[in-house]
């Protein structure tokens, strides 16, 4: 990330899942997670830097699909479950573990749409199973990512992070 070469310091990326990321940061695992859904649940967590991209929930669905939706799979860590619940209040919302168990869920028939993250969702549909899905025209829910900091965080470096990342206007280009 550019923020980290502009202040002259490394950094080590981790891969977590998305049920793992805040128990990691509070548990001091890693330092900051770059992007995460600004919720007021996680408000509640964590530390939020400024949003650096403006994206949201979106229904993944397959060619097939039938008209009416019935059935909707969502990561039950992520924050679409009371937004998906609440925009489509006809419909059963399913929890599941993660992006690609609620991708193959749809693509298996056993559920007609998957409410994911926009932007992740679109590329972990098309890493997982190109050409299947439709690509969403809309999202129902916005959701602003931001970096996170744990309560007990480092203020001097969090401010560093914020002031570069604020110089390169990431919202202008979402």
């Amino acid at each position: 990330m550019a923020g980290f070469e502009k202040l002259g310091t490394e950094a080590d990326w981790v891969a977590l899942s998305l049920a793992e990321q805040i128990s990691a940061l509070c548990n001091g695992e890693v330092d900051m997670l770059a992007c995460l859904g600004v919720t007021t649940e996680r408000q509640s967590k964590v530390v939020f830097g400024d949003p650096i991209i403006r994206t949201g929930g979106a229904l993944f669905t397959i060619e097939r699909q039938p008209t009416e939706l019935t059935r909707i799979v969502t990561p039950s860590a992520g924050p679409l479950v009371a937004a998906t619940q609440a925009a489509y209040p006809t419909c059963s919302v399913v929890e599941v573990d993660n992006y690609p168990q609620a991708l193959r869920r749809v693509v298996d028939g056993h559920a007609d749409a998957a409410a994911l993250n926009f932007h992740v969702g679109s590329q972990v549909a098309e890493r997982e199973f190109p050409g299947k899905f439709v690509p969403p025209e809309s999202t129902f829910e916005e959701i602003y990512l931001a970096p996170a900091w744990a309560p007990t965080h480092d203020t001097v470096f969090r401010n560093a992070i914020t002031g570069v990342l604020a110089a390169m206007n990431p919202l202008e280009n979402s």
